[in-house]
């Protein structure tokens, strides 16, 4: 059905030799078309590299389908070993293997068998490391245990599947699910089918790739970061109602996925809605679905805090802890607060001179900045708060060896920055509007910043 607003009506697309009648009329089929292509590229390198963290999630995992701690334990080991010997099973059936990979295996059997005689005290055994070190404290081990809904998520596929391909395959369907909120969440803004496929694509191609693809928690936070900010853009789109309920189940999903990065996201969403609310209110623009907002968002902040607390799970002092001692395996330090601001001054003086260096990063991040401020685009606020909160995770954990893992987040802002920076220069008239899928995405971004405000 067409779009009208009583003055103006939005037909689909039916003009041009060049692929515009297609691409409107059957957006979802590029969309699929992407995700077929990059499920083929990425099963080339599955199941992948198995990460000390995903040990932490495997044993969880197992212990929740009813494998016993034992025989789970043995099963986790067996899974980061295999990682040596076969990193990616399509090469191992080719080639067969090598005897150094099958030699870094055993030898990583042998020590990790070691390890499980040392006592610890942690409900699944010592943690692992990829040097050998054994982290025996049990803090350790509960940072992770305050992230049930990672396990609650990996356990369909890990029954199905088995460990490594298991976890393999969830990752990959969070991931395609995260490029699909992106182009949804680029439609409901106005922006054209090809633009909204291109910031699907780019989810899926940019660095934070490697991470939404690693058997972790990143790709479940990515995608419900996502649909959250889906949730904003139907709420400021005056679909409250949708908008609310995907809010709701973004910051739900991320208590028990990684409650505090889902805190930064909160306040930083707060904050940047007040903002926004501000300007609003001084040029005269509707101000309810702001209010909306930023009353979700502090409701989720206060309970991202207040439920974690009163069950007891690791909070901000804890995690300077385990940075200042390395996993604890040294005694906590006097004044973690003050080691931490030091780690903070070193970080980011070696980030600034490693970005100048090579500026690719901030020059792209610089251009989606422009690309969404000069679209004036409805959630311009909320794609700045994700930026601020993928920046609020790298000043909580100050380590360079994980930088671009931490500030996941902050990639957001070139995913959903660049497709707006060619729909930036539309105006009423002078392009067709984009035609709405069945879904129900909005119209052009111009006529949209029309009827919101």
């Amino acid at each position: 059905m067409p779009l009208t607003d009583g003055h103006r009506e939005h037909r689909p697309v039916r003009h041009s030799r060049d692929g515009p009648r297609l691409v409107s009329a059957r957006p979802w089929v590029w969309v699929v078309l992407v995700a077929v292509l990059f499920s083929a590229a990425q099963l080339t390198a599955a199941p992948g590299r198995f990460y000390p963290d995903s040990t932490q999630y495997l044993a969880q995992t197992l212990d929740l389908l009813g494998v016993g701690r034992a025989a789970g334990r043995e099963q986790t080991v067996q899974a980061f070993c295999d990682g040596y010997r076969r990193p990616r099973l399509a090469a191992h059936l080719l080639t067969g293997g090598s005897p150094q990979a099958d030699r870094a295996a055993d030898d990583c059997l042998r020590t990790l068998h070691a390890d499980n005689r040392l006592a610890t005290g942690s409900r699944y055994g010592p943690g692992i490391t990829v040097r050998g070190a054994a982290i025996l404290s049990p803090r350790y081990e509960r940072i992770f245990l305050s992230r049930p809904g990672v396990a609650v998520f990996y356990a369909p596929g890990v029954a199905l599947l088995g460990p490594r391909m298991g976890m393999w395959f969830t990752t990959l369907i969070w991931t395609l699910a995260g490029s699909v909120l992106v182009f949804l969440l680029l439609r409901v803004v106005g922006v054209t089918v090809p633009l909204a496929v291109a910031g699907q694509v780019l989810y899926l191609i940019l660095p934070q790739r490697h991470w939404t693809m690693a058997p972790l928690a990143e790709g479940m936070t990515l995608t419900l970061v996502t649909l959250g900010l889906l949730g904003v853009a139907y709420t400021m789109t005056r679909r409250t109602r949708p908008g609310v309920v995907l809010m709701v189940a973004a910051f739900g999903g991320g208590l028990v996925v990684k409650y505090s990065q889902f805190l930064l996201f909160a306040a930083a969403l707060a904050g940047t809605a007040a903002l926004a609310l501000v300007a609003a209110r001084r040029a005269g623009r509707p101000a309810r679905p702001l209010l909306v907002v930023i009353a979700v968002c502090t409701a989720a902040a206060i309970v991202l805090w207040a439920v974690p607390a009163a069950l007891g799970w690791p909070g901000g002092a804890e995690s300077m802890q385990d940075l200042a001692t390395e996993h604890f395996r040294r005694p906590d330090v006097p004044d973690p607060a003050l080691y931490w601001l030091r780690a903070n001054a070193r970080f980011w003086i070696l980030w600034v001179a490693d970005q100048l260096r090579s500026p690719l990063m901030i020059i792209t991040w610089a251009v989606a900045a422009w690309g969404v401020v000069r679209s004036r685009t409805v959630v311009g606020f909320a794609i700045f708060a994700a930026l601020l909160a993928g920046f609020g995770n790298q000043a909580g954990h100050p380590t360079a060896s994980q930088g671009d893992r931490l500030i996941l987040l902050a990639w957001l802002l070139t995913v959903y920055g660049l497709p707006l920076l060619p729909a930036a220069g539309q105006r009423p008239g002078t392009a067709p509007p984009a035609a709405r899928p069945r879904t129900g995405a909005a119209p052009d971004a111009a006529h949209m910043r029309q009827r919101t405000g």
